[in-house]
């Protein structure tokens, strides 16, 4: 029971510590360094006009591909390809895969027994 009081009264003079003013004692020689030190690490004007600008996402990935002559190749190849894509649908792709996907399934199935045949498995 006895250490439940003593307990209590360290809790009590803790309370009573953290109600009052809350300034730390700090001595005038400490501050005074403190406050030399934090102006010493403040960037002078000549420093910041040195510092170079930050660069936005758009300029970092142009960095990151080489520029525009490669941004020019990228958009080429993207047209080229969906234009590939969808003119010359029946030329590229072959005729039986082409039925399979219009619905004309018996021509796919021939297309995979004789595929079958050529491998000689049965």
């Amino acid at each position: 029971m006895a250490e439940k009081h003593q307990d209590d009264a360290l809790l009590d003079a803790l309370f009573a510590e953290a109600a009052g003013d809350g300034k730390p004692e700090v001595s005038a020689d400490l501050m005074a360094r403190i406050l030399a030190d934090a102006e010493a690490m403040q960037p002078t004007a000549a420093a910041l006009a040195a510092r170079p600008a930050r660069q936005g996402l758009f300029s970092q990935f142009m960095q990151a591909i080489g520029g525009w002559p490669s941004l020019a190749g990228l958009a080429t190849a993207t047209v080229a390809g969906v234009w590939i894509g969808f003119s010359a649908y029946g030329t590229i792709v072959p005729s039986s895969v082409a039925d399979l996907i219009e619905g004309d399934s018996q021509t796919y199935l021939a297309y995979v027994d004789a595929s079958y045949a050529l491998a000689g498995e049965e």
